[in-house]
């Protein structure tokens, strides 16, 4: 257990270090600003408590808005995804047998579910984040385009890197 905590504690350091340093510089147009730090909430294990989600999507959250100089609306965002986490989990983990360290991934859920999960914490959270980020409907267009264009490539990163970094069952 103490081995999980760890692994939980470097991959929080580990993907806020990423998005401080180096997607936070990544600007396209304006249009493009992958969130890789959501990927911290999305593979928390199955069976988290929904009150240790809350916090850990909220100190994620607002460790990157100390580090971007946001007004908390990463925070904001990140606890709405991680209130919402395990109603998504239930609609896109099936019937599995939710081991208690098991976290979401390609091979646990299967590549259609995963895809699916991810897509939608991704699009929820991105869909707050610049909502409140822009707050004007006389931006509809470029909210819409940035939600669009930074899901992708956020959602893209993290279907990759879960398939670097996570075994997939035989």
């Amino acid at each position: 257990m103490l081995k999980d905590i760890l692994i939980t504690v470097f991959q929080f350091l580990i993907l806020l270090l990423c998005q401080i340093f180096l997607l936070n510089n990544i600007q396209f147009l304006g249009y493009l600003n992958p969130m890789l730090y959501v990927w911290f909430i999305i593979m928390m294990p199955f069976a988290s408590p929904k009150w240790l989600v809350m916090i850990c999507s909220f100190l994620m959250g607002l460790s990157v808005d100390v580090f971007s100089s946001d007004i908390g609306i990463n925070a904001c965002a990140c606890v709405f995804v991680g209130f919402l986490r395990p109603v998504l989990l239930n609609i896109f983990s099936g019937n599995i047998d939710n081991v208690a360290f098991m976290r979401p991934s390609i091979s646990s859920l299967g590549f259609k579910n995963f895809l699916f999960f991810v897509s939608s914490v991704v699009l929820i959270h991105h869909t707050i984040y610049f909502t409140a980020e822009i707050f004007s409907f006389d931006e509809a267009v470029q909210i819409i385009l940035r939600i669009l264009f930074s899901s992708c490539v956020t959602i893209l990163l993290i279907i990759l890197l879960d398939m670097i970094f996570f075994k997939r069952k035989q």
